[in-house]
C-alpha cells in the first residue's frame, strides 16, 4: 500500500479534525477523560435523556455542554499520534473492523462505560510483512483538548499468524492467549471505549497496529513510553483504522 497522506487521516466521515499547536507525538499517555473533565462526559443514557412536557409530550431537552463548546477548537491533533512518529514509519498493510468502516462512527456497543464492561470491536488485518514476530496495537484519541492524545488500548503479544481478533478480545484479562495490556486511563488495562466531552464535536479513535521484528519483552505494568521505545528501530510494517464517536 502507498504511504498515507498525514492529512488524509484528518478527514474522517465528512469531518476535518484540526491540528493544533500541541507538542509532537509524546511518549506518555494523556488520560484527560479520567481527570477533572471526566465529569463533563456522559454515557449515552444522559445523551438521550428526555423530559416530559405537558403540551408537547416527551421532548429532547438536553442543552449543549458549555465546556465542550468552549473547547471545541482545542485538540491535540493527529500529528501527536504514535503513528506520526518519524522512527515508526514503515510499509503498510490493511486493518479493518466488521463493526465500522474506516472514518465511520463506532457503534454504541463499543462506547466507554464508567461502570460495567467496555466491549472492544473485532479487528481484522491482512498479512503483515515477512519477518514479523509480534504485533502491537495502540488505540488513541487525538481530539482530546490537551497536548497529547488519550490512549484507549495498549496491547502487546498479538500473534502475527492471526488474521484478526474477535469482539471483546481486548478485555482484561484477554480471552486470546498471549495478549497483554499496558496501563491506560487511571491504570485501567484493556479497552477503554469512547467517552468524549459532550458537545465537543466528533472525536477520532485511531487503531494503530505495528508489526515488529522482535518481541518487546516488557515487564508487567508497561506504559506507552516503554512500548514506543521498544518499537523504535524494529517496526517493519503498520496498519491503521479510524473510527469516530460524538456525544452531542
Amino acid at each position: 500500500m502507498p504511504d498515507h497522506d498525514p492529512d488524509s487521516h484528518r478527514r474522517c466521515h465528512g469531518h476535518v479534525f484540526p491540528k493544533s499547536g500541541a507538542t509532537a507525538a509524546g511518549a506518555e499517555d494523556t488520560d484527560l477523560l479520567d481527570g477533572g473533565l471526566r465529569a463533563w462526559t456522559a454515557p449515552s443514557a444522559r445523551q438521550d435523556q428526555k423530559y416530559p412536557d405537558s403540551q408537547l409530550g416527551t421532548v429532547e431537552a438536553m442543552p449543549a455542554n458549555p465546556l465542550g463548546v468552549a473547547l471545541r477548537n482545542r485538540r491535540a491533533g493527529h500529528h501527536t499520534l504514535v503513528w506520526a512518529r518519524p522512527d515508526l514509519q514503515a510499509p503498510e498493510f490493511t486493518l479493518t473492523s466488521p463493526a465500522f468502516d474506516h472514518g465511520a462512527p463506532i457503534p454504541e456497543k463499543h462506547r466507554g462505560r464508567l461502570f460495567g464492561a467496555n466491549v472492544s470491536p473485532a479487528l481484522n488485518w491482512t498479512q503483515p510483512p515477512a519477518g514479523t514476530v509480534e504485533l502491537v496495537l495502540i488505540a488513541q484519541d487525538p481530539d482530546v483538548p490537551v497536548g497529547k492524545p488519550a490512549t484507549h488500548a495498549l496491547t502487546l503479544g498479538i500473534d502475527p499468524s492471526l488474521n484478526g481478533i474477535p469482539e471483546n478480545a481486548l478485555a482484561n484479562p484477554s480471552p486470546i492467549p498471549g495478549l497483554r495490556h499496558g496501563k491506560g486511563p487511571l491504570g485501567r488495562r484493556g479497552w477503554a471505549g469512547p467517552m468524549p466531552i459532550r458537545s465537543h464535536g466528533p472525536h477520532a479513535y485511531v487503531f494503530q497496529l505495528f508489526a515488529l521484528d522482535q518481541v518487546p519483552g516488557l515487564p508487567v505494568g508497561f506504559a506507552l513510553d516503554e512500548v514506543i521505545a521498544a518499537m523504535s528501530g524494529h517496526t517493519i510494517g503498520r496498519a491503521r483504522l479510524d473510527g469516530t464517536y460524538e456525544i452531542r
